[in-house]
């Protein structure tokens, strides 16, 4: 499950930072917190037990991650997508959240209601508050790495840009890639781990499907993401 302090702060800024308890105390549906009695069942018997996965603050000491801060820089993710002033998440509101938000197919507006509070998270809503502008090259309707994304590239060409020489490994219908992290050039293994943890989150974390080393490849390729997309469609994958 993701748990995105964009979203966490959101929340507690709509909260007022009321707290709620962490497991549920009632046996009725609380309106206060659930939209709907389905919410309330969601929550009590499949959120609650579940644990989150937290974004990674990023600090760097030594000069070798020029190269990374350079980048990070560039995207304008530093300060609000890597660099989390305070570290307390309300685990349970961000678990309502959810609980509220679920629904069989991905719906429009990106959009729920919680604790009286409707919240937002829209990829334009996403940008504004990240901070991370929509870069399109003139004449495109997708940036750069949207576009990339829907093609299927060669995998040896997505080895040799980030994956040490001879290392990495096809799966039996020799197409899909895998990559082992300890594999992984120096830049490509710090990529990664932001990956899971502030990007596209999961806890499977020993190697590299396909699908996130387009997202490494793009990024150490200097493609221009649309971050704000990226965020609001994993929440909804989520829910």
């Amino acid at each position: 499950m993701l748990i995105s302090c964009v979203l966490s702060y959101i929340l507690q800024m709509a909260s007022r930072k009321r707290k709620a308890p962490s497991t549920p105390t009632q046996a009725r549906i609380d309106r206060s917190r659930f939209t709907f009695q389905e919410a309330w069942v969601r929550y009590t018997d499949i959120i609650v037990p579940r644990k989150l996965l937290l974004e990674r603050n990023v600090v760097v000491y030594t000069t070798k991650f020029d190269e990374f801060l350079d980048e990070l820089d560039r995207r304008h993710w530093r300060e609000e997508l890597t660099d989390f002033l305070d570290s307390n998440i309300d685990v349970a509101i961000v678990k309502e959240f959810y609980a509220n938000l679920y629904a069989p197919e991905d719906k429009s507006p990106k959009q729920v209601r919680v604790r009286g509070h409707l919240i937002k998270f829209d990829e334009d809503t996403l940008n504004t508050f990240l901070k991370t502008p929509v870069v399109m090259e003139e004449g495109e309707t997708l940036c750069a790495y949207s576009r990339f994304a829907l093609l299927r590239p060669d995998p040896q060409e997505l080895a040799a840009k980030f994956c040490i020489p001879g290392r990495f490994e096809l799966n039996a219908d020799g197409q899909s890639l895998k990559i082992l992290r300890k594999n992984m050039t120096t830049l490509a293994h710090t990529w990664s781990i932001l990956s899971i943890s502030n990007l596209i989150p999961t806890s499977h974390t020993s190697d590299v499907t396909l699908d996130r080393a387009k997202l490494i490849y793009g990024i150490i390729m200097k493609m221009d993401m649309n971050v704000g997309y990226l965020i609001s469609h994993q929440i909804s994958l989520r829910a």
